[in-house]
């Protein structure tokens, strides 16, 4: 066993411990963290006090800079020094080999001996946690090395181990692979198995599923749960999704701009949110039991101050059943929908399309074998309509959707746009009909150029495809698309390295809407953004369409946000076309499996979902009339 590697003196040895305080694992005290930054001292973490039991598993929530990651940071002590520091605040650690420590004040040394072996992290971004120059079993060894004194083998048979328990396939295969031969989800589950190596009493996992596809999101929040229940683990999730927190914890800490604003249990905050921002993060969430015309946002339910008080907007949502009942759509204006799109000839028809990709050589350079990546596909678009392509990642979605633009050029069948097979086009047509088709990325940072200002970067595909007269006039478009993607005039001349994700997708739907195209792809556009700024982006797009009468191709591994953006759904699988037809009757009756298990993988918000999944929690039957 570890020791510490210094004795610890009185000031923050033992600490008395009463009945209740006995079943506290962590109990954080007025934590406060601050950042040095050019604009002044940033208070990223202010007062922040909560507790963690054993077996428990606490959620914490909140948009993009709300302080989540910064406090579960702090309490590894991995604050980077400077600029972040922190002021004051006590982190009561409740050790159960080493006794009550309070990690604020632990020497440098002392900490080490914790962090990783009562005390793991799993980051929210695995490929950039992980060295890409070691194997992932020579990783999870170091780990195991650092805190047990075993020998290489007895060290490699605990790995190996480990990886069976996070349930990776070929664990033998894993342990000599490198990061960039495995997958998203595998990467996740290599992070999991590393933090677990030591048995750790905290577990601490920072949005261990952010951009994962829903079924690999489940298998992920089963692990964790599988392990929580057979090892008795504390767990703190940070997480943006409410979804997720409903599935998964115990409690819930809400948080925004460094404070806890709400918490309780999660039936409690789920039945009766109390505070305004809760009240927005619930509803911003798109539902699959109902469609809802507009997502409602933060906005909607509450005011900032110049000083920084919150409060309830005026006249805006006062609870999240009106946010719902104000915005859903009845199943008149559904058919009345679908009955317009049926009427009108495609704008967009794909036939029997293929686009393989070759896989090793052989003899005189012929590939050994072929990645169907998309195989055979054919499906009409119709003018005005969103067409929601839908599955796991590597079912063919973003290479479907190139192979459609030509970005990747399919080997064999036939794309019409608007009655021109634009197979056959040539290079300088093709270059002029992009103008019509365009498309949105999913990682805006890396569609911008860093070294242009941003409103150059929108007029860029108007002075190539010369629009207007002059520079000035294109300007003062420019201006008019970054206003009507409600940016302001004077980013114009921003970089894009001064705006946060979703500020950074609106400008890359401005330069789309630069040349006034007729179809756009819009390729995961939302998959990595926080809920509410996705709520804000997914409004924003309706918005255009129905301003600009814009055909859509939305790309998405999340159903939910699917169903509410799409008329019609198209499930793919391994290339093909799984199921397809309308969202709610696709949704309310699934034909294929692989249809029901995406359904079933989402996480479901709603208050009889909640109620369910805390009964299950409790190990007893779920009781629909009986409060928790």
């Amino acid at each position: 066993m570890p020791i510490l590697a210094t004795p610890l003196v009185s000031s923050f040895a033992s600490r008395p411990a009463d009945e209740e305080r006995g079943e506290f694992l962590l109990e954080v005290n007025h934590l406060r963290v601050s950042f040095d930054t050019e604009d002044g001292v940033v208070r990223a973490v202010d007062d922040v006090s909560f507790t963690l039991r054993k077996g428990e598993t606490v959620g914490i929530v909140g948009e993009s800079g709300s302080g989540k990651s910064v406090t579960a940071l702090s309490l590894m002590r991995l604050l980077p020094s400077p600029p972040g520091r922190m002021e004051g605040g006590e982190i009561w650690f409740h050790s159960p080999r080493f006794g009550s420590l309070d990690l604020a004040h632990l020497p440098p040394a002392d900490m080490r001996n914790i962090r990783g072996n009562e005390m793991a992290m799993v980051f929210q971004e695995p490929m950039s946690s992980l060295n890409p120059v070691f194997t992932c079993g020579n990783q999870v060894m170091e780990a195991v090395f650092l805190h047990q004194d075993v020998s290489r083998k007895e060290a490699k048979r605990l790995t190996i181990e480990a990886f069976k328990q996070v349930r990776l396939p070929r664990p033998e295969s894993i342990f000599h692979a490198y990061p960039h031969e495995i997958s998203g989800g595998q990467k996740q589950r290599v992070m999991i198995a590393m933090a677990l190596s030591c048995n750790p009493a905290v577990l601490i996992a920072d949005e261990p599923t952010t951009a994962l596809d829903v079924t690999v999101q489940a298998t992920v929040l089963d692990l964790l749960r599988q392990l929580r229940d057979e090892k008795g683990t504390s767990i703190l999730f940070i997480t943006h999704d409410l979804g997720v927190v409903a599935e998964m914890a115990d409690r819930v800490l809400v948080m925004y701009r460094g404070k806890i604003v709400e918490q309780g249990s999660v039936w409690d905050v789920f039945a009766d949110p109390k505070h305004p921002y809760t009240k927005g993060l619930l509803a911003c969430r798109p539902r699959l039991d109902l469609r809802m015309n507009v997502l409602p946002t933060v906005a909607d339910f509450m005011e900032v101050d110049a000083d920084g008080t919150i409060r309830e907007k005026p006249g805006g949502y006062a609870s999240v059943g009106e946010s719902l009942l104000l915005n859903f759509v009845t199943d008149e204006e559904i058919n009345e929908r679908q009955a317009q799109l049926a009427k009108q000839p495609p704008i967009l028809r794909v036939k029997d399309l293929k686009t393989y990709f070759p896989l090793g050589e052989g003899f005189f350079g012929q590939p050994k074998e072929w990645v169907r990546a998309v195989d055979g596909v054919s499906f009409d678009v119709y003018p005005g309509e969103t067409l929601g392509l839908v599955g796991e990642s590597g079912c063919g979605k973003t290479t479907l959707g190139r192979s459609i633009l030509r970005l990747i050029e399919p080997q064999a069948g036939e794309i019409y746009f608007e009655g021109r097979d634009i197979r056959q086009l040539g290079a300088r047509e093709m270059r002029a009909l992009r103008k019509d088709l365009q498309i949105v990325f999913q990682d805006p940072y890396s569609s911008l150029n860093p070294r242009i200002p941003i409103g150059e970067a929108i007029m860029e595909p108007m002075r190539l495809h010369g629009m207007l007269a002059s520079n000035a006039a294109r300007k003062d478009k420019v201006i008019e698309l970054l206003e009507t993607v409600n940016l302001k005039a004077e980013y114009f001349y921003r970089y894009a390295h001064e705006f946060s994700g979703g500020q950074r997708q609106r400008i890359c739907i401005a330069r789309t809407l630069a040349l006034h195209p007729k179809f756009i792809i819009c390729d995961e556009p939302v998959s990595a953004l926080d809920v509410s700024v996705q709520a804000q982006v997914l409004n924003l797009l309706n918005d255009l369409k129905k301003k600009f009468n814009f055909t859509y191709v939305f790309i998405s591994h999340d159903l939910s946000v699917v169903k509410f953006m799409a008329d019609r759904l198209l499930v793919m699988n391994k290339g093909r076309i799984e199921e397809m037809g309308y969202a709610e009757e696709v949704y309310a009756n699934p034909r294929s499996d692989y249809t029901r298990a995406l359904i079933g993988a989402i996480p479901k918000s709603d208050l009889e979902s909640v109620r369910q999944a805390q009964w299950k929690r409790k190990g007893k039957a779920p009781d629909s009339g009986q409060n928790l």
